[in-house]
């Protein structure tokens, strides 16, 4: 899903307030985004790893890669990639349930 289609989805929602542009949404978007990637980005790896949970959806979580040496696919010459600080997703129970859902629904249909 693009940036374009989030706020075309959102704008379209019949619970939120007929005087919200997609301008506004837009900029309601971004804004999210940018405080996310802020918070992921001042915070300190210490004891606890920052997390960004948003319940029933899931979890965002900072974690920290080694250092590894892995091997180019094309030329088969051992490389040595660095240390890196990412940022993984962990789905919540209750979207798990409702993706796995449409699995089974899918599959019965095959």
């Amino acid at each position: 899903m693009t940036k374009a289609e989030i706020i075309e989805r959102v704008a379209k929602r019949k619970d939120l307030p007929r005087d919200l542009t997609k301008k506004v949404i837009g900029q309601i978007v971004d804004a999210l985004f940018v405080e996310m990637g802020d918070f992921f980005i001042r915070s300190r790896n210490g004891r606890k790893a920052a997390r960004f949970t948003y319940p029933r959806f899931g979890t965002f979580s900072k974690r920290r890669r080694n250092a590894r040496a892995v091997r180019n696919p094309r030329t088969g010459e051992p490389i040595q990639i660095p240390e890196q600080v990412t940022v993984v997703f962990s789905p919540a129970g209750d979207l798990r349930d409702l993706l796995n859902t449409e699995a089974r629904v899918t599959q019965r249909r095959a």
